[in-house]
């Protein structure tokens, strides 16, 4: 099969849709499928990346014309350039409204949903209500509807009246070898004395209240590490560091990747996950194929990763979240168990080996 990827920035400053989109596409290519990822950059170039086409378009046009503009551009080159493309697959909503082209020319097309995409904060109020009517517009006109949760796909049978087909985000198990350890030393981190929070800092991921319930929990000999960073609302990250401020162990180490990022999870003594929205995050697989002791807000998605391994807090609620870091920071040794649990729940259901196959299983299926 031949398949293209359209929708997603580029596969060099990965977030949650080009971590799945890069992977998945991997492991295609091991199974002898050709994949071709169009990346919304910062140049125009063509690449080959784990034996995937990677085509590079600049952005332009603004925060969320540009999705709309280079979809097109990215559905006319693989309809006319790169040829015999057999299947569009569209990530999120605005790329995906170009989909009826390729569909008229008799290819097959699916949209993924990878979050209700309208509920995050990270939008403005009109850019929600843009985002909303974008998912009515998609949902009813797409015939095939791919989505990572179960939540979203209850979701759409729900409000639309339409059936989906769930397909769960997915991470690679993490290989025994030395790490780098620089990271630590640069913010003088002490091995397994450390909370790590991962992630775009956004408010539905809602950073604030565990910062402020970590400052609450009167915790001394281990910190909190806030990794992330957020280019589009910078003011969120002052407001961040105002709130931190009195804390001096409370550390931001901006955005971290690769081994950094390994690094970090591998010696936190717990994974944090606040959020009040996710889709299903491929940070909280991670920990989980670390060992790790989550911490995690009480929500659909979350519960689909963790099953019943969690420590669960209320989303939003400072009080939960500063009796379970206390709890962690004095009963470690007993929650430890949680984390073991979490590591075969990602070896039983979570791997990139076995999702592809449901991936390929899909695409056979459709339409």
């Amino acid at each position: 099969m031949k398949i293209a990827f359209i929708g997603g920035r580029s596969i060099h400053n990965i977030g949650g849709i080009e971590n799945y989109t890069l992977n998945l596409a991997s492991h295609l290519v091991r199974l002898g499928h050709q994949c071709i990822v169009y990346c919304e950059s910062n140049c125009n170039m063509e690449e080959d990346v784990n034996g995937i086409h990677v085509i590079h378009y600049l952005s332009f046009g603004g925060r969320f014309l540009c999705k709309i503009l280079l979809s097109l551009r990215s559905t006319l080159n693989a309809l006319f350039v790169q040829k015999n493309v057999e299947y569009f697959h569209y990530n999120a909503w605005p790329p995906s409204i170009w989909s009826w082209i390729p569909f008229i020319f008799g290819r097959k097309t699916l949209l993924e949903g990878h979050g209700l995409e309208w509920k995050r904060t990270k939008y403005s109020y009109i850019g929600r209500q843009v985002m909303h009517f974008m998912e009515w517009l998609t949902a009813i006109t797409h015939r095939n509807i791919l989505v990572v949760s179960n939540e979203q796909k209850e979701y759409f049978l729900k409000a639309y009246h339409k059936r989906s087909v769930s397909i769960p985000t997915a991470i690679n198990l993490p290989l025994e070898r030395t790490m780098d350890e620089t990271i630590l030393q640069k913010f003088n981190l002490s091995k397994n004395c450390y909370f790590l929070f991962l992630g775009r800092l956004v408010q539905d991921k809602n950073p604030d209240y565990l910062i402020k319930a970590f400052i609450q929990s009167g915790i001394k000999d281990w910190k909190l590490v806030i990794a992330g960073s957020n280019e589009h609302q910078k003011e969120y990250i002052v407001h961040l560091k105002e709130i931190a401020s009195s804390n001096e162990n409370i550390v931001f180490t901006g955005s971290v990747f690769g081994d950094e990022k390994e690094t970090l999870l591998k010696y936190c003594a717990a994974f944090c996950i606040p959020s009040s929205i996710e889709g299903l995050a491929i940070t909280l697989l991670e920990a989980m194929s670390y060992s790790k002791i989550c911490i995690a807000s009480d929500i659909a998605s979350n519960r689909e990763g963790l099953g019943c391994d969690g420590i669960w807090v209320r989303p939003e609620n400072v009080e939960d979240l500063a009796s379970a870091l206390r709890n962690v920071f004095e009963k470690k040794e007993e929650f430890d168990i949680l984390g073991l649990k979490s590591r075969q729940r990602v070896e039983k259901h979570f791997t990139w080996e076995k999702i592809s196959i449901m991936y390929i299983d899909f695409l056979k299926s459709i339409s």
